[in-house]
């Protein structure tokens, strides 16, 4: 493994070498989307999150959307908090809720598990304010079973992850009812140093991210393919980058509209990273990607169902 490591970095280091401009262009790409688009949209939310989190006051934010949520996805009143984030907050907000939750016991494992299945999604904001408003021009029209217009398109991507809770709290219900008496006392709460600490050095870790693949991208907007092609290549390794490529050079119809779900679904490669370094437990990482992958294929369904001609 280390040999295999130490290959990648060589051959890093020689493209780093031979193709400078493009990394410096990527890597300069990468720290605009962050310092502009990331640090804006996600700082102000991890502190918070975070907040609430160090001094218990995620059962009170939760009260009064517990006992509908209980009903619908069998979760803790805890728990009821990571899905308001994870449906609002946005990629990697309702990983990064999820795990800070666990580790500081207001969930348990199983439900940690459970959680992570369906509970990080597109924020609502980046879907109205990028996705439709600035990459789509808000025309979205395509003829189906039901026309698909702004709403369709937002319930669309919400409707899938909504499915695999409900799917999979059959399979977690034994073993969350088991573990709720197992629940521990929270422990101490943070003081606001530790708070703006712990949000800073997330924030930066996913910047991280946000450059590395910005330069992959840069890599890939070189290559002498297809549209169709770039458009699949970029999308799936970031989503902002992705989504206003495939707007703009790709023509609109069905197969655009496809493309821009699936990877406001999947987060791209990017988010699949961002998502996976806030997990300190590895079943989480484990049932993180079975989710999406769930998610996926029931998205993938319903589409051909209500858009693919008979």
């Amino acid at each position: 493994m280390k040999k295999l490591l130490s290959f990648i970095c060589i051959v890093i280091a020689i493209i780093i070498l031979l193709e400078p401009q493009t990394v410096t262009t990527g890597v300069k790409k990468g720290i605009e989307l962050s310092i502009y688009s990331v640090i804006p949209a996600l700082f102000p939310f991890m502190l918070l999150t975070n907040y609430m989190i160090s001094h218990n006051l995620c059962q009170y934010i939760s009260y009064f959307f517990y006992p509908f949520l209980s009903k619908l996805f069998h979760i803790s009143k805890n728990g009821c908090f990571a899905v308001l984030i994870g449906f609002t907050g946005g990629y990697p907000m309702g990983a990064k809720t999820i795990n800070d939750l666990y580790e500081r016991n207001l969930i348990s494992c199983s439900e940690g598990c459970y959680l992570s299945t369906f509970c990080n999604n597109c924020s609502l904001s980046f879907l109205i304010n990028y996705v439709i408003y600035s990459c789509l021009n808000n025309q979205i029209v395509m003829d189906g079973i039901f026309p698909l217009d702004t709403k369709g398109f937002i319930a669309l991507v919400y409707l899938p992850a909504i499915c695999v809770g409900i799917i999979n709290r059959f399979f977690f219900k034994k073993e969350i009812i088991s573990d709720k008496s197992v629940s521990c006392s929270p422990k101490q709460s943070a003081n606001q140093t530790s708070v703006i600490l712990s949000s800073t050095i997330s924030i930066l870790n996913l910047c991280i991210y946000v450059i590395c693949f910005s330069v992959l991208v840069e890599f890939v907007n070189g290559f002498k393919i297809k549209n169709i092609y770039k458009c699949i290549i970029v999308s799936l390794v970031e989503i902002t980058s992705g989504c206003k490529y495939t707007a703009t050079h790709f023509p609109s119809g069905d197969l655009q509209v496809f493309i821009i779900l699936f990877v406001c679904i999947f987060g791209g490669l990017s988010i699949t990273f961002q998502s996976l370094s806030q997990f300190k437990n590895k079943s989480f990482i484990k049932y993180y990607i079975i989710g999406k992958i769930e998610t996926l294929v029931i998205f993938t369904v319903i589409f051909a169902i209500l858009f693919l001609p008979c």
